[in-house]
């Protein structure tokens, strides 16, 4: 009897072992399957990323530049900044020398050329690029893409001392907004923060056809160069693209906000501004873009402010229904384009009636 119990109990405590055993190796075998797939997973995530990776902006030997440039002579001289003074530097290239007092102090000093490399992005046709990087003892030098001939800052447009943009003008550079849009977005698509949405830096192309088309300059520098700026986030520059379109669609200034207390009030009331009627596709269109700036610059709070990608998703839709109008495209489909664009970021407009739309008569 003593016999049959003990080896009853041998039996149980191989039972036991070997269930122990069976277990330890299937969860072995679960850890090591799972532990392959991360790898896997992250081996796949890790060339995603070396695919989607700019390549590293290049460093132009300083000598190449000055050679490029005459030695930065004033008969290269094509503009000048705060920062900067920009030369011709040869085919589609543009140098922009960093003034002297700036190299001596922290912007030229501590953070350059390490801040300027972080801006690398890949090439978007709505941006205008940082193409190289250069320095040697007191030169700091960005090789941007040069403007394309006949292009102009959208702020000498609006309020230089020719600027008389008519309505069909306002309408076809809303549409073209959408551009530069797009080129907001690519770069928060890449983690990088303009942080100088201004009109000086909305270049305004026209094309041969005599349409307008948009590019955006000098984005991410305010991070190194403004210490004021230093805290550039993608939510302000939201914002100041609003900022913008007010501009634009009222032929007023910024003034620190002052457009803001005056515009918005009077989009969320719907108040009549225009002394004379536009055209009501060209009007249509301008007020789309109104509340497009009011969805931008009208929430104080930077979460609730549209992504930049929904932006340029609307405006596109506006450029697009502009070209139709314009019959770049085809023919208008005869008010398809109102139901087409009511998915806006606030409600579509009650009509094209005077009183819906905005803005205030072009400067004479």
């Amino acid at each position: 009897m003593r016999d049959a119990a003990a080896a009853a109990l041998h039996h149980a405590v191989v039972a036991v072992a070997a269930a122990a055993l069976v277990t330890l190796a299937v969860t072995l075998f679960l850890l090591w399957r799972k532990k392959k797939k991360k790898r896997r997973v992250a081996t796949a995530s890790n060339a995603d990323r070396a695919m989607k990776a700019p390549a590293p902006l290049p460093v132009v030997p300083l000598a190449d530049v000055e050679r490029a440039t005459d030695g930065f002579h004033r008969t290269r001289l094509i503009g000048r900044g705060p920062h900067f003074a920009v030369y011709a530097a040869g085919p589609g290239v543009a140098a922009k020398r960093m003034h002297p007092h700036l190299v001596l102090g922290a912007a030229g000093g501590r953070h350059f050329p390490s801040a300027v490399r972080s801006l690398a992005v890949p090439p978007h046709p709505d941006l205008a690029a940082l193409v190289g990087v250069s320095e040697g003892p007191g030169e700091r030098v960005l090789l941007v893409d040069r403007a394309p001939a006949g292009s102009r800052g959208l702020d000498t447009l609006l309020f230089g001392a020719a600027s008389a943009l008519t309505w069909r003008h306002r309408a076809e550079v809303a549409a073209a907004a959408a551009a530069a849009a797009r080129a907001l977005a690519h770069l928060h698509a890449h983690g990088v923060a303009h942080g100088r949405v201004r009109p000086c830096n909305v270049l305004v192309v026209v094309v041969i056809n005599g349409s307008a088309q948009t590019r955006l300059t000098d984005y991410g520098l305010a991070g190194f160069l403004d210490a004021a700026d230093g805290n550039a986030n993608i939510e302000e520059d939201v914002y100041m693209f609003g900022a913008v379109l007010l501009e634009l669609l009222t032929g007023r200034l910024w003034d620190g906000g002052a457009l803001a207390d005056w515009a918005l009030p009077r989009i969320r009331a719907g108040s009549e501004v225009l002394d004379a009627a536009a055209d009501k596709a060209e009007a249509r269109l301008l007020a789309r873009a109104a509340r497009v700036a009011l969805a931008c610059v009208g929430n104080a709070d930077g979460r609730s402010r549209p992504r930049m990608n929904e932006v340029a998703d609307i405006l596109s839709d506006v450029e697009a229904a502009f070209r139709r109008r314009e019959g770049e495209v085809g023919e208008d489909d005869g008010g398809g384009d109102e139901e087409r664009l009511s998915g806006c970021l606030l409600a579509p407009s009650r009509s094209v009636h005077k009183a819906d739309l905005l803005l205030r008569p072009p400067p004479v």
